[in-house]
């Protein structure tokens, strides 16, 4: 699937998280909404890589013999690998394969990963791997253990919680427009 974003794209995008809310003048966030003293491009939140695999749900109905209910899906979890910078405007090609089926009865987690590609060089962007549980449409399974395959066993999608305490806390409130 192709996919295009523009530099107006990342920018409300920043603002939508809320880059500048605290600080109209905040040097560091002014760079992701507006190109400041010879800066070429804007910068781009990492995060927004996210936004890469939307469209994966509405491909999901047109797997052949795959049928679920769209009002049951919930998001389960979404995990982001970024390979270089975001550039500030960009035409891609995602690349989807399902990496990941689990039959637990009632439900179904389905494990799809999107790799994104800049069209024009080929080169790698990013990598996002997102968990869907479908709700209803479990019990494909007709054997007594119920079918469950992952590209990445042991659930390698979750970094390890390190044993020593942190170097530095920032703590931060949620804005009142968010």
């Amino acid at each position: 699937v192709t996919y295009s974003y523009s530099e107006r794209d990342a920018a409300l995008y920043a603002l939508g998280i809320g880059a500048c809310a605290k600080d109209a003048l905040d040097d560091k966030e002014l760079n992701y909404l507006y190109h400041e003293d010879g800066q070429q491009s804007i910068k781009v939140f990492p995060t927004f890589a996210a936004l890469f695999s939307i469209g994966l749900t509405s491909q999901l109905s047109s797997l052949p013999g795959f049928t679920f209910d769209p009002r049951l899906l919930l998001h389960g979890q979404q995990y982001i690998e970024i390979y270089k910078p975001l550039p500030s405007n960009c035409l891609m090609q995602n690349k989807s394969s399902i990496v990941g089926l689990h039959d637990k009865g009632k439900a179904t987690i389905l494990e799809v990963e999107v790799v994104s590609y800049e069209k024009e060089t080929g080169e790698p962007l990013c990598m996002n791997r997102t968990t869907i549980y479908l709700r209803g449409a479990g019990g494909f399974s007709k054997s007594s253990q119920p079918y469950s395959f992952s590209k990445y066993p042991g659930n390698q999608t979750s970094s390890k919680t390190p044993r020593t305490q942190p170097f530095a806390i920032h703590e931060e409130c949620t804005q009142p427009a968010q």
